[in-house]
């Protein structure tokens, strides 16, 4: 099997939190992901491809999905932003940032996301934790 390695810098203020299967999310859906040190995360698929964050409110450092969640787990009903469910704080899903809610302003931690193609395999989506990370979106 020949795999493209990572692009995204790696050194000791980068590392790689998670590598799976690109998900076929439909645009404005999201879902919940374990990082490989068992933080929680969400994924939030967007027009120019997906974004990832750590599923921490900077209200007040608590998970934004709440047990008793019964629609998409994270995005608003229309799909156009990120809601903590448990404060109703919501966040544009490019950058993070608070735009409504008790955290205006503040962002969401962002994960770098790099989308792996390869010919004799599935796609690949990589997330990584980089200090500084904005949030990039790579694809090779």
């Amino acid at each position: 099997m020949s795999e493209r390695p990572p692009t995204l810098p790696q050194g000791p203020s980068s590392r790689l939190c998670l590598r799976l299967p690109l998900p076929s999310l439909p645009i404005g859906r999201s879902m919940a992901l374990t990082l490989d040190d068992g933080r929680p995360a969400l994924l939030v698929m967007q027009p120019d491809g997906p974004r990832a964050f750590l599923d921490r409110c900077p209200h007040q450092g608590s998970r934004m999905l709440t047990e008793d969640e019964t629609g998409d787990p994270y995005m608003d009903a229309t799909g156009g932003l990120i809601l903590c469910h448990r404060h109703q704080a919501c966040f544009e899903p490019h950058h993070g940032t608070c735009i409504s809610g008790p955290c205006v302003g503040q962002r969401l931690t962002a994960l770098d996301v790099e989308v792996v193609h390869n010919d004799t395999s599935p796609a690949q989506l990589l997330l990584w934790e980089a200090a500084g990370s904005g949030g990039e979106l790579r694809e090779k």
